[in-house]
């Protein structure tokens, strides 16, 4: 195969247009999701292992949405006035305390307060920012491309992440795991400081997102991010799952590295057909299969079915969350640029109104996970009841 030719094929599936600050934010991205996947999956597990039952690691979760939901357009206000820079550079430093916060919660009752605030800070700054800077900065005709270059690269900080994470639990612990994700953290803001961010200031009223969430026009917009009512179950409840059914915290990072690896060529082919095709056909055929594995996975119970299960499901979501996102991130810059006005808001309103239903499901699926922990005594039958949730939850996904 010529250069021409190697050239030619990697662009079909590669961005190669991308903006000075996208390719800071791509950097970021990778260094940022390598300190998450190395100790988010052990997350809830932590919480699970010192003693915390299901149904207080729901309320946990349940008062970090809610707070966060009315915490967000605040968030927005400020990377609005300061810059999307200097929203995600907040809050990816806000996850150096949430961390620690967790470390001592063990010895300090009052910890679990103070985590749920921090966590909801860290939220607040960073994904508004994040959204709009994705938006404000993508390419129209490589959007589908840049949405799963940025997934992949994500993906991969996933599939070593997890190995790295569940050996320094097996070998020195969970201390040594947040120290680690903490420097991490810090150092995925080198990128976005090289160079100073141009932004025009814009004002945001904290108002706008619940006016414009509940809109009878944004109906069908706000019943599809509910779809994300099972990303609660997946982060949260999975993986404890996954601890009770395989033990080994080292088992448990491979078999997850390995999985989402399997799922890396599928997000780049699915990227180039949200560039080519509706994205709304690829959002819908992969949430009706997607809903499928969360059925498959009640029958899950030995390493291997988790594996195979978890495989599907991961290569599934992929599909869901690139095409998704890839229509938010169009649909604000469209409506941004339509108006012809540097000033204009359309670009934040937008992402905050997906990321506000996107919060809707999780605060659904934190309560209702809540009631299913104080229903059933018996584990099997709480997470059995908990996955088909998921799998109807999926399907809200093709509703868009």
């Amino acid at each position: 195969m010529t250069k021409q030719k190697i050239i030619k094929f990697l662009r079909n599936f590669l961005p190669y247009r991308m903006r000075r600050q996208k390719k800071e934010l791509f950097v970021s991205n990778i260094i940022i999701n390598l300190a998450l996947a190395m100790v988010q999956i052990f997350e809830p597990i932590y919480l699970y292992k010192l003693g915390y039952s299901i149904s207080q690691i729901a309320f946990f979760y349940l008062l970090v949405y809610v707070f966060y939901f009315f915490a967000l357009p605040l968030g927005a206000k400020f990377a609005n006035k300061h810059g999307y820079e200097t929203g995600m550079f907040l809050g990816s430093s806000l996850y150096v305390p949430f961390y620690l916060s967790l470390f001592f919660i063990n010895k300090f009752s009052f910890m679990f307060i103070v985590a749920i605030l921090l966590y909801v800070a860290q939220k607040m700054f960073y994904w508004p920012a994040y959204h709009a800077d994705f938006a404000h900065n993508s390419t129209n005709k490589e959007e589908g491309r840049e949405i799963s270059s940025f997934s992949i690269s994500s993906s991969l900080m996933f599939v070593f992440g997890p190995i790295f994470g569940g050996l320094i639990i097996t070998f020195f612990g969970f201390n040594v795991l947040f120290l680690v994700s903490s420097l991490l953290f810090f150092f995925s803001n080198i990128p976005m400081l090289l160079t100073r961010e141009k932004f025009t200031k814009r004002n945001f009223k904290y108002s706008i997102m619940f006016k414009k969430l509940f809109a009878k026009t944004n109906l069908r917009k706000l019943l599809s991010t509910l779809g994300y009512a099972e990303e609660l179950v997946l982060w949260v409840f999975w993986p404890i799952f996954m601890s009770i059914a395989i033990v080994s915290y080292e088992k448990i990072g491979i078999l997850s590295g390995i999985s989402t690896m399997i799922m890396l060529l599928a997000t780049l082919y699915i990227g180039k057909i949200c560039d080519k095709r509706d994205k709304k056909i690829v959002l819908r055929l992969s949430a009706f299969f997607y809903a499928f594995t969360w059925i498959a996975k009640i029958f899950a119970r030995t390493i291997m079915p988790i594996f195979a299960f978890d495989t599907v499901a991961k290569t599934a979501k992929s599909g869901v969350d690139v095409s998704m996102r890839a229509f938010v991130y169009e649909n604000a810059r469209k409506s941004y640029r339509g108006k012809n006005d540097e000033n204009d808001n359309s670009i934040m309103e937008d992402c905050v109104n997906f990321e506000g239903g996107l919060i809707i499901g999780k605060i659904f699926a934190c309560f209702v996970m809540f009631i299913f922990a104080l229903l059933f005594t018996s584990l099997n039958s709480f997470f059995a009841a908990g996955f088909m949730f998921s799998a109807l939850m999926a399907l809200f996904y093709a509703t868009l």
